[in-house]
Order: structure tokens, then sequence, then C-alpha cells
């Protein structure tokens, strides 16, 4: 098994609607694909930008996979990948897509993430790492 983690920037902010479309089609592929993980979406209201943080996670064909379709995902750019590498033990392994839709404070205390959307954050996009996103997104999931 592998897993990856990345950020990307949305071509223009998702709606409840195209989020809810969003999920619906991931979780039933994943389902399908045997592919856990999660994925954060954080609206900046000061740079209009959505963006996303995910981690996925399955079988390396499955990922391989996966990663192809995201990578030419008109609905996203600037894809930044943090990590992707072996994995031995599922991190998330309850979601097919676990989903959280998060705000400033949500991201307070979290190095790297609390202003996720500036243009400082994309700035330093290349130097976030993998414990960072993992202990961020691990805490949504044992948090609820």
């Amino acid at each position: 098994m592998k897993f990856i983690v990345y950020v990307s920037q949305a071509r223009k902010p998702f709606s409840a609607d195209a989020l809810k479309d969003l999920l619906d089609h991931s979780r039933k592929r994943n389902d399908a694909d045997g592919i856990t993980g999660l994925l954060i979406y954080r609206y900046n209201a000061d740079f209009d930008r959505g963006n996303f943080l995910q981690v996925l996670e399955g079988r390396d064909d499955a990922i391989e996979d996966v990663w192809r379709r995201i990578s030419n995902d008109p609905r996203h750019h600037t894809i930044v990948v943090i990590e992707e590498g072996p994995l031995d033990t599922r991190m998330f392994p309850d979601w097919s897509m676990g989903f959280k839709n998060v705000d400033t404070g949500d991201l307070a205390g979290h190095e790297g993430f609390a202003d996720m959307g500036s243009d400082a954050f994309w700035r330093n996009a290349r130097a976030l790492t993998a414990p960072e996103a993992l202990d961020l997104m691990t805490g949504f999931y044992d948090g609820g």
C-alpha cells in the first residue's frame, strides 16, 4: 500500500452543492477502488480562494490511477505533493473519503496551515511537511 498527501488551489471557490457532488462521486469511486482518506476544503475569503488538502491511501496501482485523475482535474491547479510513500497500516480505514470544510479556527495552531489559502501559504507550500499535514488530518479523523 501507499499514500499521498497534497494541497491544491481550486480554480474557483466551490459551493456547498459542488462539494457535495465531488464527495459523492469520490466516495463511490474510492469504495470501488479500495481507497480511503480525507479531504479538507478551506475557503479563504481574504483571497477569494478555495483550497484542498487531501490524503489518499490504498493499493499502489489504485493510488497511481486516482492520482492521474486528480492531477488532470481542471477544477484545481497549483498541486503540490507534500509527501508520498509506502504505508503498512491505513490511517483512515473507515473513510472512503472523509471530509471537513474548515475555517480559520479549525487551522489555528497547525504550523504551516493556519493561513491556508493566503499568498504566504502558497509561497511556502513546497516546504510543508507530512508530519504537520497528517497531524492536522488525523486530528479531524480522531476527533470526528
